[in-house]
């Protein structure tokens, strides 16, 4: 049950050591510290952070302590791989508020240096983090040789614990608190503000007195969020005498030792493994499902003295809680996502309201929880709202309505769901840029990118605050509801059921994140005018026989069939595709978007992940033919790749500068990459061009087609150094199953038919084709550790250092036998053109045309378009009297010109941060591309779209933003 964390710690008594030294006081005291009245100060074991014993100082007004020794300090080496600074850290026991402040003093040959001061008006423990060269008066210096504690203006007493003079931190995460409201401010501001700004947040908390009588209606309303929220959390379980004994002994032994936030163990990374059991811990979460638990007994017993007893070791795990510093006006040294630590603690909380409140207890576990949940985030201002983060979703968002929820005042309850659905309200929108929030085309954005499994946790967040407060005047209605429920649709659009394209992954390239349908459910219960059609239908295709689908068809739903169509989403440069039960997606990134999230222990090898990758996906990611255990990492499907072994592939990461973490998220300078659709086919087209960082040299250009069941892929101009690799474009490749198979490795040198295991049938043209099956060997994409699995793998080889290599196929997806037979006779589309410029096709079967212009264009001999003056990606669909068009500008246009700090003076794209970009938060530019008809048409239908006729052309001005499809349908004139 009980977790520890076996930490280093080095003890001193006369030994100084330059770097990461922490004083524990396990073994008396050190040497090298000095007071003014020694005997004020002993070694006690009555409060303690680590070991079992603090340094107690009795002190009077202006006494004082000094460490003598090197600090560690060392000034921050610009340029470096390593970003963190170096901080000081200490624990403060308190056992009465002092209305004063502690000096902290940093001395070289006894003239101060740099200095900090600690509020002391708290009891309890404290600890901070506070940097040297930013959070402090003076400058420090390297070399320095004393710490000198200057007391409070008054006598008093205290306990220390676990003193670091100087540990290296990422600057991002130290936060202020009450008690030390100077420290790094910048992140009230950052991207990281919504876990780091607990004190902002807090202080924007208004409350007005309001002596106006809640109508009935409001009253009813409130009763009813309540009673939503505490069914939904709340869960019966045994309660007998044994039970509850086995709790208080619980307890006891977790008031033996400390309650961590495990993100503030980074501190411990650099230090010795001699004292590793001095530091023990009780995790938050473990802690906060001991509180739920306590609260689930409270309600499945009638029997008050169980009932009291219950409360009793509730409201002592409460007291040891405050103790610990977990209480109103502490952030732990850092509080940086803390809210997936403490969700369970606001529930148990909310689950004892009744017996807290009738103990006078209520107020100060409802300010514990509205601070650590950042309430006072729903009082910000309006005007500076630019989306919403999706962390606050995901993991803080329940806590806020749980702190609401506290209240025992229902006027002060009906104010803050009152502001909390205007913040909302607000909130919800549609974010500019790349920054998170929702995007116009269903794309969820986190970490600058659309990333599904953030979304997920949005969802999970979200959609039950919009059940909560459906049906009342509190609810979410209108834009923001709609913005929701599009962004929950398609989710199941870019997922087959429930598993999401590969591509999407993030830094999680396996079969374990899906797409919840609980979201459906609860916005669909929540609809602004009862249960919404659309959710509850799509709901039931997903879960047809889950808990709550009777409850959808008892009101008249039933399961919505298949979605089919095609559907363009060029915030994550993304176009999907479905028939029928499967769903085909091909992805690519540009400078504006990542190619690629991989961290120290996530997606090692996931370089190539949106080099145009194409998946076709039905049913799970296995049945599919993917696990990641054997998986070769240089093969993801329709990616156009260097093949290099797996030790090379692996990323070269690190910490670029102090915006991001230890990360790599590479960008292009392409703009060119995105999709388009009409009438439900599609096509998707990029240039891609590998970052600097590894292979500068390798681009291609790509396209593919989607015509009903048919997709045809184009590659042109395929080029690198490379020569001890070769290049392949990747057709497939298909996990086999554990029994044994008979291996194969074939060759095709001229045009070629392949079917894959998973039923699709591929025609190759002109290309050397090679077709291996066998058990393949591979590396885990988060430990790097041996994998391998039966696989099947085929490949389009263009040698080594290619010039001007080119690729064409096409595959029939998911066909029958008869299909498969005339399309090996007849694959029924027309390649018109395949070069630097453009590669243009049509299907023999509708006449439809796709046209992917790499660069502005003139066209001699076509049928239909003349010139184009924007690369662009555009699909014709011709009828007897009508002209079909949808036209997009791929480039998402959030600057002009090149980003000057992103290359060095040579003119190399350097590796920066997404973060660090300026430009991330920027509303995409209008552009307005001019576009010449062959033939005389007028506008039926076409926003944005200007038109005017220049002898036996039209010619179409079309203004877009954000790479949005535009449709336009022209009638022929004579």
């Amino acid at each position: 049950m009980l977790k520890k964390l076996w930490g280093t710690m080095f003890l001193l008594s006369s030994i100084y050591s330059y770097g990461t030294t922490i004083y524990q006081f396990e073994n008396g005291i050190p040497k090298n510290i000095k007071s003014i009245n020694t005997s004020r100060l002993k070694i006690t074991n009555e409060k303690y952070k680590d070991g079992n014993h603090s340094l107690k100082w009795n002190f009077n007004k202006n006494d004082s302590i000094s460490i003598l020794g090197d600090v560690g300090y060392s000034t921050f080496k610009d340029g470096g791989k390593e970003k963190a600074r170096s901080s000081y850290s200490m624990w403060i026991y308190n056992k009465k508020p002092i209305d004063d402040k502690l000096i902290v003093q940093f001395k070289k040959n006894g003239i101060v240096k740099t200095s900090f001061p600690i509020n002391m008006n708290f009891t309890g423990w404290r600890t901070m983090w506070v940097q040297y060269d930013r959070d402090m008066t003076g400058t420090p210096e390297e070399g320095m040789d004393e710490i000198t504690f200057i007391a409070p203006n008054t006598s008093g007493e205290i306990l220390i614990d676990q003193v670091i003079p100087s540990v290296l931190i990422d600057p991002r995460h130290n936060a202020r608190d009450e008690q030390v409201p100077f420290v790094n401010l910048p992140a009230d501001d950052a991207v990281n503000a919504h876990w780091m700004a607990l004190y902002k947040n807090y202080n924007l908390i208004k409350y007005h007195k309001d002596n106006k009588p809640l109508t009935e209606k409001e009253i009813v309303s409130i009763k009813s969020i309540e009673d939503k929220f505490f069914n939904e959390i709340i869960k019966k379980v045994s309660v007998n005498k044994d039970i509850i004994e086995k709790k208080k002994e619980q307890l006891k032994e977790y008031k033996k030792i400390n309650l961590e936030f495990i993100k503030r163990l980074v501190i411990y990374k650099n230090i010795t493994s001699e004292e590793r059991e001095n530091i023990k811990y009780v995790p938050t979460k473990e802690f906060g499902i001991f509180l739920r638990e306590l609260g689930y007994m409270y309600h499945s017993t009638n029997n008050i003295k169980e009932k009291n007893e219950i409360y009793s070791i509730f409201q002592n795990a409460l007291n040891y809680m405050y103790d610990q510093g977990w209480t109103k006006g502490s952030s732990q040294g850092t509080i940086h996502h803390l809210g997936y630590q403490f969700r369970e603690i606001y529930q148990g909380v909310f689950l004892m309201k009744t017996p807290l409140l009738k103990n006078n207890n209520l107020e100060k576990a409802r300010e514990m929880v509205t601070w650590y949940s950042a309430m006072g985030i729903i009082y910000t201002d309006p005007n500076s709202m630019r989306g919403i983060n999706i962390d606050i979703l995901n993991t803080m968002l329940p806590g806020m309505l749980t702190a609401i929820l506290l209240n025992d005042n229902i006027n002060k309850e009906a104010q803050e769901l009152t502001q909390f659905n205007k913040y909302l309200t607000k909130a919800i929108t549609y974010s500019p840029g790349v920054i998170g929030g929702f995007k116009k085309d269903g794309s969820v954005f986190h970490h600058m990118q659309n990333y599904p499994a953030y979304g997920k946790g949005a969802f999970e967040g979200l959609t039950p605050i919009i059940y909560y407060l459906g049906g009342t005047p509190y609810g979410i209605k209108g834009v923001a509801y709609n913005i929701v429920k599009n962004s929950l649709l398609m989710s199941r659009i870019y997922s087959n059921k429930f598993n999401y394209l590969l591509t999407l992954t993030g830094r999680h390239p396996n079969n374990k994140f899906k797409i919840d349908d609980s979201g459906f459910k609860y916005t669909a219960l929540g609809g602004e005018n009862g249960v919404d059609k659309e959710l509850a239908e799509a709901y039931l295709r997903l879960t047809p026989n889950g808990k709550d689908a009777n409850k959808f068809k008892n009101l008249g739903f039933s399961p919505e069939k298949a979605p089919n169509g095609s559907w363009t989403m060029n915030m994550g440069s993304l176009q999907l595709h479905r028939r029928g039960e499967w769903l085909a997606g091909v992805k690519g990134y540009s400078r504006y978007l990542v190619g690629n999230e991989t961290y120290i222990k996530n997606n090692l090898f996931g370089r190539y992940m949106s080099y145009g990758t194409f998946q076709i996906l039905q049913d799970s990611l296995e049945q599919s033919g993917f696990v990641q255990e054997g998986w070769n990492w240089s093969h993801y499907p329709g990616t156009t790749a260097i093949n290099l072994p797996l030790d090379k592939l692996k990323s070269n990461i690190s910490q670029v500068d102090i915006y991001s973490g230890v990360e790599e998220m590479l960008l292009s300078d392409e703009t060119y990459s995105g999709g388009n659709s009409l009438n439900g086919n599609g096509m998707f087209a990029m240039k891609l061009h590998e970052h600097p960082k590894y292979n500068g040299s390798h681009r291609a250009r790509k396209s593919v087609f989607f015509f009903d069941n048919r997709a045809i892929l184009l590659g042109s101009n395929i080029e690198n150094n490379d020569a001890i690799h070769e290049t392949h474009t990747t057709l497939f490749q298909n996990y086999l199953g554990q029994n044994n198979i008979i291996k194969e490795n074939k060759i095709y040198k001229e045009n070629t038919l392949l079917l894959d295991s998973q039923n699709n049938l591929y025609k190759i043209k002109n290309n050397e084709v090679v077709y291996s099956k066998d058990l393949q060997h591979s590396l885990d994409q988060n430990t790097g550790k041996p994998t391998k699995n039966n696989f099947e793998l085929a490949y389009i080889n263009h040698g080594k250092s290619p010039k001007n290599g080119t690729y064409e196929y096409a595959i029939l997806i998911k066909g029958d036998k008869k299909s498969q037979r005339n399309f090996e006779k007849n694959s029924n589309y027309k390649v018109l053109n395949q070069d630097y410029s453009s590669h243009i096709v049509e299907d023999n079967i509708s006449k439809m045309r796709g046209y992917a212009f790499f660069e502005k264009s003139s066209l001699q001999n076509d049928k239909f378009i003349k010139t184009i003056d924007t690369p662009s990606l555009i699909l014709l669909s011709p009828e007897k009297d009508t002209l079909d068009i949808s036209f997009v500008d791929p480039d998402l246009r959030l600057y002009e010109g090149i980003d000057k700090s992103q290359y060095d003076k040579n003119g190399l794209m350097k590796e920066v941060s997404i973060y660090s970009r300026n430009w991330k938060g920027n509303d995409g530019l209008p552009h307005t591309s001019t576009l010449t008809l062959k033939g005389k048409y007028k506008l039926k239908i076409g926003k944005n779209v200007k038109l005017k006729t220049d002898k036996n052309n039209t010619i179409l001005e079309i203004t877009s933003t954000y790479g949005t499809p535009v449709k336009i349908k022209l009638i022929k004139t004579k």
